[in-house]
This record gives C-alpha cells, structure tokens and sequence, in this order.
C-alpha cells in the first residue's frame, strides 16, 4: 500500500463516528444510506460527509441499486491497511543471523 492511501486512510478511520460507521456497515455486510441515517443520530448531509470521506479513503464501495446508493466495505483494501499496520511476523528459524550461527562444538 502507498503511503499517501495508508494516511488517507487512517485519517478517514481516526474519526469515532467514521470509525463506527465503517464498523456498523461491516457487521451489517451492506447497507444503504437511509439504514446508515437511521443507526446515528447525526444530520443526512453529516451522514453524508462521513460516507464520502470513507469513500475517497478507499475502505467503502458503493453501488446504485434502483434509488439507492448500497454501501459495504471493502474488505481488500482494509486487509491491506490492517498488514501494513501489523506486519507477518519475521521467520527466525530463516533469518539471516541464524543461518550464520553456528552451535559450538565442545572441545575435547
């Protein structure tokens, strides 16, 4: 992941009502606009900025389905923010240094 989406991002999610959006959209597997309004109690065009903040961080995606605009979240993209957060854990059993380590052999 580049560094700019990384931060955009985690500017996006380090808002708490953002956060939890993202959260209730997940849980919910895809909701529409008018479930969102209905789960906070914020205005529709507050609702609204949070929802396209989201967007241009790239964690939702959104289809029109008839009048509505369905969200769900982008599982592929927030995998991907998450790794970089919490890198794999390194192999020491392949690492450099313990391939160079040698066990001591006793002298006799």
């Amino acid at each position: 992941m580049r560094d700019t989406q990384f931060v955009k991002i985690a500017k996006a999610l380090a808002d708490a009502t953002r956060h939890r959006m993202l959260m209730e959209i997940r849980d919910a597997g895809e909701l529409n606009c008018s479930q969102v309004c209905e789960r906070f109690p914020l205005s529709q065009p507050t609702i609204s900025h949070h929802i396209k903040t989201l967007a241009e961080a790239g964690v939702i995606k959104m289809r029109k389905e008839g009048q509505f605009h369905v969200i769900s979240v982008d599982e592929q993209t927030l995998s991907a923010f998450a790794a970089d957060i919490v890198p794999a854990p390194i192999d020491t059993e392949a690492s450099p240094a313990k391939k160079r380590a040698k066990p001591a052999v006793p002298r006799e």
